[in-house]
């Protein structure tokens, strides 16, 4: 067979279609914009941004608006101790399964409510894991790292989950599970309500795109 005279006649096709396979895979591992949901429509969630808090590969990071002050406190910790933090799971709809999860997810968990933030840590071009900031670990970490942890520590409005008696050393909430079950409860009500009745990011765009065009008939 002359492979010499079969490769440049697919040569197109297979240039577009690793074009594609390039273009899905930074989409895919960071900016997942179609998974974000359209925050106007909200009326308790809060899409969370801040300079020093970013979704983990693009991912929208939701948090009830009561403990959007709580992030904004965190983002400050990592501002103070110049470092960032990968946000892998904020709010938690109730039918979403955990993957990966470094301790099995609480019943009450203050994810399903918008208070709690997972995350890995990056500081000096390294990515800190779970494995990483365990208490056994602790004196060996950069001493910002270090500061960024008893920062939160001494916030009488944060709680760390690596002091937890089952630690979970990339866990960040407020600890309203058990300050408040009832304004949990309520706060967790308000999530899911929101979270059924939102809409995609990118379908919204699409309805005030075809909105303007019918407007202007």
């Amino acid at each position: 067979m002359n492979f010499a005279g079969i490769i440049p006649k697919y040569r197109l096709p297979i240039g577009i279609v690793l074009i594609f396979c390039l273009i899905s895979g930074y989409f895919y591992f960071y900016n997942q914009f179609w998974t974000h949901l359209d925050s106007k429509t909200f009326n308790f969630l809060a899409e969370y941004i801040g300079s020093r808090i970013r979704g983990h590969r693009g991912r929208q990071v939701l948090v009830h608006r009561d403990f959007y002050k709580i992030a904004d406190q965190i983002n400050r910790y990592a501002v103070k101790n110049n470092l960032h933090l990968l946000i892998t799971q904020s709010y938690r709809p109730p039918n979403k399964k955990v993957h990966d999860a470094i301790v099995a997810p609480a019943v009450k968990s203050n994810h399903l409510a918008g208070h709690a933030l997972d995350f890995n840590m990056v500081y000096g071009g390294k990515v800190f894991e779970s494995r990483d900031l365990t208490s056994g670990n602790f004196s060996k970490l950069p001493v910002f790292i270090k500061g960024f942890i008893n920062d939160v520590r001494s916030d009488t409005d944060i709680r760390w989950g690596g002091d937890f008696e089952t630690e979970d050393p990339v866990h960040l909430d407020d600890g309203l599970n058990i300050k408040d079950i009832k304004k949990w409860e309520q706060h967790y009500g308000q999530c899911v309500t929101d979270y059924m009745n939102a809409e995609p990011k990118w379908l919204s765009r699409v309805k005030r795109i075809l909105k303007g065009i019918f407007d202007d008939v």
